[in-house]
């Protein structure tokens, strides 16, 4: 259990009905600021209340393109775009998206965007076991990313102890979390694994006996399928896994894993309105548990460069609307992007849900570090066995492994109605990067 106070107990136990309804009240307001600035007053909707979560389906979708396309015209004036509702000038920080899926888009904060910032990131911190006197090792090299400044700044606004590792020799950062004590440990899923096996290498003895009792897994689904996170728990002996999810283009930690482990509560009210949509229909799906569906989001406070129901293609899981942290948020699971999403033959099918059955079948052999592997990038069809190239765990045979890769072949098929391909290499030879990792790709 944490040891640590709720973040702010008024805002993280106020029932999620009311939640909502403070955030349509601030929408509304939201939309009277934007009516001032000419490209977004365009774009809204002649509404000026909203008193049900179906009144926002008035107001226009943002999408990725959007945003892009409002990049394209900027200026020394306007760094920020079309979109940019401040002037240079008043800007105190620019952070970026990845571009791991297209080209960079880039966001600014004003000065009180930025210290609403590092309190919502804080409480998703806190939410996931950073508090006073956690020693917490940040594994990302780029600071201008979502994983860089603003985790940073996160990690010190819930009292944690920032040992900023990324960016160095896997040497000198196994050398750091040894030397500095470090008990809290900031990675994407796969590269909490392979850090795990390089620590062991570099510094000689196994990484289970480093201090590390917390693992804090984000920048892609994965740390919420249990043969992954038994994985990273067993790795570093740790004692919990807190998976933890946002995005540059809205908040970069929104979502959080409490210790209770049953999945991330939403964090970043009441700064942000989340909205669960059928990505088919674009009609609302209520929160309850077991729902699926696609989350929107709207930035309500921020000054400099908002975002009004962005689709985010994340494809969540509600797994349940009460939780004996206190927090009376809802808990959900990432299950996959709507924009990943294959198609075998007249099937629709995740790429993490093609993981979630391989490991389950056959983790014994596997190291967890997989990838599907596509004839060109814009392929989505697949007439024929879907590849997914596995890594076999340090030692195993190929013949050893056979039958249980064989096994996994056919639970894909009998469960997803789908059919791969499973393609063994020796461990190391899929790149894992210390920020995302995607689970399809095509050769250069």
């Amino acid at each position: 259990m944490s040891t640590f106070a709720l973040w702010n107990a008024e805002v993280d136990t106020r029932p999620w009905a009311s939640t909502q309804d403070l955030q349509l009240a601030e929408f509304g307001r939201m939309v009277e600021r934007l009516r001032a600035h000419e490209v977004w007053a365009a774009r809204l909707a002649p509404r000026t209340t909203f008193s049900h979560v179906d009144d926002l389906l008035e107001v226009p979708f943002t999408t990725k393109e959007d945003l892009r396309a409002a990049q394209a015209e900027a200026d020394t004036a306007r760094p920020l775009g079309a979109f940019q509702l401040v002037d240079a000038a008043d800007l105190v920080q620019v952070t970026s998206s990845s571009g791991t899926t297209g080209a960079q888009t880039y966001f600014g904060l004003s000065r009180n965007d930025w210290v609403r910032w590092k309190d919502r990131i804080g409480n998703a911190y806190r939410t996931a076991g950073v508090g006073p006197g956690s020693v917490v090792a940040l594994t990302t090299g780029m600071a201008i990313v979502a994983g860089g400044l603003p985790y940073a700044d996160g990690i010190r606004e819930a009292g944690g102890v920032l040992a900023w590792i990324g960016g160095q020799t896997t040497p000198r950062m196994a050398f750091g979390m040894d030397r500095i004590g470090v008990d809290v440990l900031v990675a994407t899923a796969s590269f909490a694994s392979h850090f795990a096996e390089r620590c062991t290498e570099e510094l000689g003895r196994p990484a289970r006996e480093l201090a590390v009792r917390t693992v804090i897994a984000g920048g892609e689904p994965g740390a919420g399928v249990p043969h992954i996170r038994r994985g990273i728990l067993d790795a570093w002996g740790a004692t919990r896994v807190s998976e933890f999810m946002g995005l540059a283009d809205v908040l970069p930690a929104m979502w959080a894993e409490c210790e209770m482990g049953r999945g991330m509560h939403f964090t970043a009210a009441p700064d942000v309105l989340v909205e669960l949509i059928d990505p088919a229909t674009l009609e609302h799906i209520p929160w309850e548990p077991g729902a699926t569906g696609e989350a929107v989001y709207t930035t309500l406070s921020r000054e400099a460069s908002a975002v009004v129901r962005f689709r985010s293609r994340d494809q969540i899981q509600v797994t349940g609307t009460s939780c004996a942290c206190g927090r009376t948020a809802p808990t959900i699971r990432c299950v996959g992007r709507t924009d990943d999403m294959l198609i075998f033959k007249a099937m629709n099918v995740y790429p993490s849900a093609i993981r979630e059955l391989v490991l389950d079948a056959a983790s014994p052999v596997l190291s967890g570090t997989m990838r599907i592997r596509k004839s060109s990038a814009d392929q989505v069809r697949f007439d024929s066995d879907i590849p997914l190239e596995v890594e076999l765990r340090d030692g195993m045979t190929v013949e050893r492994a056979t039958p249980l890769l064989r096994a996994a072949e056919e639970a894909v098929r009998r469960q997803l109605r789908v059919r791969v391909r499973v393609e063994p290499l020796p461990m190391g030879v899929i790149p894992v990067s210390d920020y995302k990792n995607a689970l399809v790709y095509a050769p250069a």
